[in-house]
């Protein structure tokens, strides 16, 4: 951000102190100049809200706009520290560029444009050059509103999306645990019925067990009946 504001003002200041107003001098031939122009609208050269408002009006609601909208974006800034770095990238680019202008407007009453397209030779639209001309800080601004839409149209939702799947994959502890007592219930229930089990052998056992004990004693009558019989007779 701060980069980016310093070069601004440099760029502007160089161009300020060595061409005369209204001077073009090429820069990469056919298609990229430095013309010199004072832009008392907003980014680009718009003019409807000068037309509107007057010049003082204009330039007292840019200069109002731009410190609320740097404060307010500085903010974000800082409460956004460690996350998303190209959100935090477009608003860096975003106040720079407000921050440029808002300076020209409240120093000088203009913002100093000065970089100026050709169409490599061509005529378009009965022009050889782009209808508007603009500065550093008119190129950070847009560029940091672009990536700001840019931001929460594609990686915020992907972000969310993210949050998401990772909601979703942490919740098979909760499972597992439910798989866990399931499991518990499992054994419980084979331990149920292995102690079922041996209570029907125990039980089968003592009835075999008493069944021969009630065999033998029938033996034993049987054997004492036919000894003594005769002197109990």
């Amino acid at each position: 951000m701060i980069s980016v504001f310093i070069l601004d003002l440099v760029a502007k200041s160089l161009v300020e102190n060595f061409l005369e107003f209204d001077a073009t001098v090429p820069l990469i031939p056919y298609f990229l100049n430095a013309h010199k122009v004072h832009n008392y609208a907003a980014a680009f050269g718009s003019s409807w809200l000068r037309s509107w408002m007057g010049n003082i009006g204009a330039r007292i609601f840019f200069c109002v706009f731009a410190v609320a909208a740097s404060v307010a974006f500085i903010l974000v800034l800082i409460r956004n520290k460690g996350k998303s770095k190209v959100f935090r990238i477009a608003v860096a680019l975003f106040v720079a560029g407000a921050m440029g202008n808002c300076i020209d407007r409240m120093a000088l009453g203009y913002v100093r444009d000065f970089i100026e397209f050709e169409y490599f030779g061509l005529t378009i639209a009965g022009s050889k050059t782009w209808a508007y001309i603009f500065n550093i800080a008119d190129v950070a601004l847009v560029t940091g509103v672009l990536l700001i839409v840019f931001y929460f149209l594609v990686l915020y939702r992907d972000h969310d999306k993210k949050k998401i799947e990772f909601t979703i994959d942490s919740e098979p502890t909760e499972t597992d645990g439910g798989a866990a007592v399931d499991s518990q219930e499992d054994d419980g229930n084979k331990d149920t019925i292995a102690d079922d089990a041996a209570t029907e052998n125990t039980e089968n056992t003592v009835t075999d067990g008493s069944e021969e004990i009630g065999d033998d004693a029938d033996d034993i009558a049987t054997e004492s009946e036919a000894s003594g019989g005769g002197e109990t007779d």
